[in-house]
């Protein structure tokens, strides 16, 4: 620093000249300690953008340049470094290999030791607590929530919009939060947390404000990263946000720990409860976890995904506005005549089929099964993935051998394709493979995709029979944002809804 000190011009205030030393100091510590490539893997350079910008701003292109310029796997650079992009033929191949490791491939994607993101580090290093409970406990109880979701459904869909049935302007993505957020905290944290406003806020502004804040701080050097985190408008917004849900459900966590305490105590069972603060007590085996860290890190990961997927389908619907009133149909038939049955979401196989597609034509990513790689891995090809390295593999929604008119929105398509012998449960909504890797693929698949599911169809119903949507005259599907390889819903996007009088009373069901 001294020599850094005299290097400068004479004459500067001795601040300016500390603040510019510590820039330089800065920047030459940044080169020298920055992730460089691995060696025996070709790099995607893009001529005239810098590669990280490229990247961050234009990956989809960035990712088909690569796809067409190299045959293999080949490295890109992106914020927090290189990764290898796998094309997409040897998904299977690393569907479950032991040694590629899902948590650590996000370590450096998020600050998770910076006050606020506690839920991704929550998420990050003690993943088992999330997985378990959604995988074993919510998964598994499906059939017992189904009423609570359609209870509030009913609720919130009328709270959000309403009996107008004139046509009426809507940011929809403003309004679909609001009903997801209280269905997922109905199942999540019951009955009285789920309509708690400052709950409701936290659970819709907390990805948002976490995501832009860490997306941000990968834009900048490194060693800029603690200047722009305390400047950051959204940390402060996260750091809140923290301590008001701590407020909220620590003294939930602790009455629900004394009534199972009080239980084993006395040696009986404690009582089952349909809520994952319950599951993820159970989970924990008395080891000793952050649980509102937990439920949040669940919140995060539920509600935005079920979020874009729920508005991409109402954007759709009005896209395709013949799709909606076939699903009406099918709708009547199954709910009507079954009510909400066990199998009755099951039976609703165009809608099922309709959401599939929506994915397929309009990813939220178009690469998926980001892992870090423990060791080296030797592909088919001879290929080897370098241990330390993070990988991701690159999706395959177009190939016209396995989507006859790729480019075409075919609302039956995945229900012409179960129809097939030996096809029956291959191309459900929650299925995945190498070809259909939205919610993932392997070991690592999105396990709240079941969840997930019962959740949109559920309230799909309710959408497609009490409403009517469109695009607003003159104007058609609104252009998502980008950010990398994801595609997200513009928060500023607009379509018109009124009510309609449905074929049937839903809500007597």
């Amino acid at each position: 620093m001294e020599a850094l000190l005299r290097a400068l011009p004479d004459g500067l205030p001795v601040s300016i000249q500390v603040v510019a030393a510590t820039i330089i100091f800065g920047v030459i510590y940044s080169l020298i300690t920055a992730d460089r490539p691995f060696s025996g893997l070709p790099v995607l350079h893009i001529e005239g953008k810098g590669d990280r910008k490229a990247w961050m701003f234009s990956g989809r292109e960035v990712l088909k340049e690569g796809l067409k310029r190299f045959s293999g796997p080949f490295q890109v650079i992106t914020g927090t470094g290189p990764k290898i992009v796998v094309p997409n033929r040897f998904a299977n191949e690393l569907r479950s290999h032991p040694s590629l490791n899902f948590n650590k491939a996000f370590a450096k994607d998020f600050p998770i030791n910076y006050p606020g993101f506690e839920p991704h580090k929550q998420g990050i290093t003690h993943d088992h607590l999330v997985q378990e409970t959604v995988r074993v406990k919510l998964t598994q109880s499906l059939g017992l929530i189904t009423n609570d979701l359609v209870d509030e459904t009913i609720a919130s869909v009328h709270d959000v919009f309403g009996d107008n049935k004139e046509w009426t302007t809507r940011k929809i993505r403003d309004d679909i939060i609001e009903v997801v957020a209280r269905l997922s905290s109905r199942v999540f944290l019951g009955p009285d947390l789920c309509r708690n406003r400052r709950w409701l806020e936290i659970s819709k502004s907390y990805t948002i404000d976490s995501f832009m804040a860490a997306r941000l701080m990968r834009a900048a050097p490194a060693f800029l990263r603690p200047i722009v985190y305390l400047l950051l408008p959204q940390s402060r917004k996260l750091r809140q946000a923290i301590r008001d849900a701590r407020a909220m459900i620590d003294p939930e966590v602790e009455r629900r720990k004394a009534i199972v305490d009080a239980a084993h105590a006395a040696g009986e069972k404690a009582p089952k409860v349909a809520d994952t603060i319950g599951w993820m007590y159970e989970v924990g085996k008395g080891e000793k976890i952050d649980l509102v860290a937990g439920q949040l890190s669940l919140t995060m990961a539920a509600i935005h995904t079920t979020t874009e997927t729920t508005c991409q389908a109402l954007i759709d619907i009005c896209e395709y506005p013949e799709a909606a009133q076939q699903m009406r149909e099918e709708i009547v038939q199954v709910i009507k005549e079954n009510g909400w049955a066990k199998t009755s979401l099951y039976k609703l196989r165009l809608m099922d089929s309709f959401l599939k597609e929506g994915q397929r034509l309009h990813p939220m990513a178009t690469a998926s099964m980001n892992r870090y790689i423990e060791q080296d891995i030797k592909l088919s090809d001879g290929t080897v993935l370098p241990k330390g390295s993070r990988m991701i593999v690159s999706s395959n929604f177009m190939d016209p051998e396995i989507y006859p008119e790729p480019e075409k929105f075919d609302a039956a398509r995945f229900m012409k394709m179960r129809e097939q012998p030996g096809q029956e449960n291959s191309w459900q909504f929650v299925s995945t493979s190498p070809s259909h890797m939205v919610f993932g693929h392997g070991q690592h698949a999105c396990p709240g995709r079941f969840f997930a599911s019962n959740e949109i169809k559920i309230a799909l119903c309710h959408l497609l029979l009490k409403y009517e949507w469109r695009f607003l005259p003159g104007e058609g599907r609104p252009a998502p944002r980008a950010f990398e390889l994801v595609d997200s819903f513009d928060p500023e996007t607009k379509i018109q809804v009124r009510r309609r009088t449905p074929e049937f009373d839903l809500d007597s069901i």
